[in-house]
């Protein structure tokens, strides 16, 4: 019985060195498997059997009857988890804010363009004081409306390229949330397996991966909370996820988000929970992801700032910027911002010639006609001090508040062939009155209140200047986000990440093990052997 008792000890230690080493071979196999969490087999004693007493007092003899694996664990700390999401969640943001800014910067400084904004509005400055030295000369009046129809393709086209990566933004927009949507059900799939394969007691440890993986991505989409939770008496678990309170997933039941427009006038869209297919209409009541975006104060707590598909969202925007809407509605949107200053600009530099072109006399003798008028309006015969065409229902108190640099265009009475004669810059008639030329030279370089105290010719430079520092700004942020958050990767690789030299000893001390067992195994073996066949039987 003693015999075969050892046997059995001896088994044990071999059968608990196999598992060690096939744990550390699995280790050492996945160590450069992107989110693989080191694993460990806990050996346990088995029972103690008492064998009499020993020769001191009335102790009890004990005798070991083995060891085993009790369970395979994933060495990993949900705290360090906890804190590179995160991290990871602050890094995305960034990323895309800036990633955005960079394009953006691209469009409005011009970079490569051979003719940029601000050289455009300089020459018009040019033109009229070259029209200022010789008021009733042909070649500078041409020149001068040459300058304008170049300034205004120059502004629409600026304009046009915004929207256009506004609409690139929204796609993106629409990517991330078909993503996020992916990632969460793949969760809740992955708890399903993991509970059912943990439910009789053994180990999911390689699905934990899959499924701790997907929750890092995930956390860098939006901002997440994640919570533990057990699954009746056998140590199954799965993980629940909150967003802002929210959930997404519970009970391996995922919440969908949908999208909706932001405003019946525009294609952008925006997230909702909402478990349609289809993009809602602007009308629809369905609780927003983000519900005070404009209005929110980025930066000022730990939440507001996290993960890439609000980057994208604060980038973009909810409307196209012009100099009409309330800063309320711009609110903290990159693109709209920027389109509202262009398009103040534009007005300004609207107001500015309209007026006094139309505050003159032409070289026709009738009073100057508008420079600029909108598209679809016939009003561009007016001049002398006459309301221009008006729509019905519009303010008629501001004529030049009407427009907005989508729908300016360049009278077309002055691209005819007399059309420089059509120019109202003559106060008193004479062709050679410069007065009024003068006067708009001067005002092009005075400050202006609403272009920030910039002048006309200042202002686009001021543009450019102040959003390449909010550029920076963000580069500065992503930077530093970066750098956190490999602090908080390389924390959880001390505890969760494989090493190499680790496993190598582990291999040597369970080889070891394995090779001392088998000893005890052929020591019992020839022992039973020399019993059973090299003893005779007493009387033969």
């Amino acid at each position: 019985m003693a015999s075969m008792s050892s046997i059995s000890t001896a088994l044990s230690g071999l059968r608990a060195a196999q598992a060690g080493l096939a744990v550390t071979g699995h280790n050492v196999s996945n160590s450069g498997v992107l989110g693989y969490t080191r694993q460990q087999g806990i050996q346990q004693d088995f029972s103690y059997l008492n064998r009499g007493s020993s020769p001191v007092g009335s102790l009890k003899m004990q005798v070991g009857i083995g060891t085993g694996v009790s369970q395979i664990r994933q060495l990993r700390n949900k705290f360090y988890d906890i804190a590179y999401r995160e991290e990871n969640g602050f890094g995305e943001y960034y990323a895309r804010k800036y990633t955005a800014g960079e394009e953006i910067n691209t469009i409005i400084g011009e970079m490569g363009s051979e003719y940029r904004a601000q050289e455009v509005i300089t020459d018009v400055w040019d033109a009229i004081n070259e029209m200022s030295k010789n008021p009733g000369a042909i070649e500078t009046r041409s020149l001068f409306i040459q300058s304008c129809v170049t300034l205004l393709d120059k502004m629409q086209d600026i304009n046009k390229k915004l929207f256009e990566y506004q609409l690139n933004l929204n796609k993106q927009i629409e990517k991330e949330v078909k993503n996020i949507n992916d990632i969460v059900a793949q969760i809740g799939e992955l708890n399903q397996k993991i509970e059912e394969i943990e439910a009789d007691g053994s180990k999911a440890n390689d699905l934990k991966d899959m499924r701790n993986n997907l929750l890092d991505e995930l956390s860098g989409y939006i901002d997440i909370e994640v919570k533990e939770t057990a699954v009746g008496n056998s140590g199954a678990t799965r993980v629940d996820i909150l967003f802002q309170g929210n959930e997404l997933l519970v009970s391996n039941i995922p919440q969908k988000i949908g999208l909706k427009y932001c405003n019946g006038e525009y294609p952008f869209v925006e997230p909702v929970f909402s478990s349609s297919d289809e993009i809602l209409p602007a009308s629809d009541t369905s609780t927003p992801l983000f519900p005070n975006l404009a209005s929110e104060d980025l930066g000022t707590t730990s939440t507001t700032t996290k993960g890439s598909l609000k980057g994208l969202l604060v980038a973009r925007g909810e409307v196209v910027g012009n100099y009409t809407m309330p800063d309320s509605e711009i609110g903290n949107f990159s693109i709209p911002n920027i389109q509202k200053k262009i398009d103040t600009l534009m007005h300004e530099i609207v107001t500015k010639l309209n007026t006094a072109s139309m505050s003159g006399k032409g070289l026709d003798g009738n009073y100057g006609i508008p420079i600029f008028v909108r598209k679809g309006v016939d009003d561009s015969n007016v001049g002398g001090g006459t309301m221009p065409g008006i729509i019905q229902g519009e303010n008629s108190n501001d004529y030049n508040t009407l427009f907005t640099i989508d729908n300016i265009q360049i009278n077309p009475k002055l691209l005819e062939a007399d059309g420089y004669n059509k120019l109202g810059f003559s106060k008193s008639g004479d062709k050679d009155d410069n007065t009024i030329l003068v006067e708009l030279s001067k005002a092009w370089k005075e400050p202006i209140a609403n272009l920030e105290g910039a002048s006309i010719d200042g202002y686009y430079k001021k543009i450019v200047t102040d959003y390449a520092v909010k550029v920076q700004e963000d580069r500065e942020k992503l930077e530093s986000k970066v750098g956190t958050i490999d602090l908080a990767q390389n924390k959880r690789l001390t505890i969760s990440g494989v090493s190499l030299d680790e496993e190598l000893s582990n291999m040597l001390k369970f080889q070891h093990a394995y090779n001392s067992a088998a000893k005890v195994v052929n020591v019992i073996d020839g022992m039973m052997d020399k019993i059973i066949n090299g003893t005779g039987r007493v009387g033969i």
